[in-house]
């Protein structure tokens, strides 16, 4: 049976968690002016001063939401390595494996996520965790590279990283449909891995001869 101090302490880490949680969604809203004291505290249903009783201020609360985002991907993105997926250079079901990903992950989240991650690159003391989220990203498409055989990856899983993020970009517009715009970024990765299996020789010949 859990001690009183036990239980004390799992209620105050659940009203903390809380409060990050209010914190992240009224970020999604409406950025970080949108978070104040009682705006927070409101949102997670509990009173006003509770907020700071945990934080000192908006900026560390703010800070900190932005923290526990970033090392919850951080985490989800180390976990996917093990995932299995399609190795085949089929275009349609590379699209349909992408748009079932878009589905799991709207606009809205996606939106959300790309303005987490600026905020955070843009703070000096959150800087740091924001490059691991990105090496996290890169780690996990340079496994998937490696798992597909393909050598030399490192630049080649950087350059898909950039892609990942593009995709996010465009989907903000909602000028395309989330299947337009999944054969879309598979096309243009099939496109980037068979450019870096041909060789920079072979893709150089190309560009000058158009064939």
């Amino acid at each position: 049976m859990a001690s009183r101090a036990q239980l004390s302490q799992a209620r105050s880490r659940a009203r903390r968690d809380a409060l990050l949680e209010a914190a992240l969604e009224l970020f999604a809203e409406g950025g970080a002016r949108a978070i104040t004291h009682r705006a927070v505290a409101a949102r997670a249903g509990l009173p006003p001063a509770t907020t700071t009783y945990y934080f000192t201020s908006i900026t560390e609360l703010v800070r900190e939401a932005l923290s526990h985002h970033l090392q919850t991907w951080i985490d989800t993105l180390r976990a996917l390595t093990d995932v299995e997926f399609d190795t085949s250079a089929d275009i349609d079901a590379a699209a349909a494996f992408i748009e079932t990903v878009y589905s799991a992950r709207s606009p809205e989240i996606a939106g959300t996520q790309l303005a987490i991650y600026l905020a955070s690159a843009r703070d000096p003391e959150l800087r740091e965790l924001a490059a691991q989220a990105l090496t996290a990203l890169d780690d996990l498409t340079r496994s998937m590279l490696t798992r597909l055989r393909i050598e030399s990856v490192d630049t080649l899983a950087s350059a898909i990283t950039a892609l990942i993020a593009g995709s996010a970009f465009r989907r903000q517009s909602g000028a395309s449909s989330d299947a337009e715009e999944a054969r879309l970024l598979a096309t243009s990765l099939r496109h980037l891995v068979a450019a870096h299996l041909l060789g920079e020789d072979a893709v150089t010949t190309a560009l000058r001869t158009g064939k």
